[in-house]
């Protein structure tokens, strides 16, 4: 709901456009502070705008069908296994190793 973590393309014609954003609330609050319903207005306005535009943003320009078909063909990909995987794999099956021929010793010793 809020636009703190929304990344702004930089254009050339409006470089303070991100400021504004930080300015308007804080004007609006001493200009309209003497007047509870006009920042009531201001809040309710702001507010209903940013509902309508994730509103409009879920059912419109998100496919969430096509999102799934993609996660969905994401897992069935193989993974590839890193350094540290394999390493981590290597190291288990020597111990395993070591732990069942720490076993059989010991069952040969009774």
């Amino acid at each position: 709901m809020t636009s703190g973590n929304i990344q702004q393309p930089q254009q050339e014609g409006m470089p303070n456009m991100k400021v504004l954003m930080y300015i308007f609330p804080v004007t609006f609050l001493f200009f309209l502070n003497t007047s509870a319903s006009g920042l009531s207005w201001y809040y309710f306005v702001s507010n209903a705008i940013n509902i309508l535009i994730i509103l409009v943003i879920k059912y419109w320009i998100l496919d969430e069908k096509k999102i799934h078909a993609q996660i969905q063909a994401n897992k069935e990909k193989p993974k590839t296994e890193g350094k540290f995987q394999r390493r981590m794999r290597e190291m288990m099956e020597k111990a395993q190793e070591q732990q069942k021929a720490t076993e059989q010793q010991r069952g040969k010793k009774k």
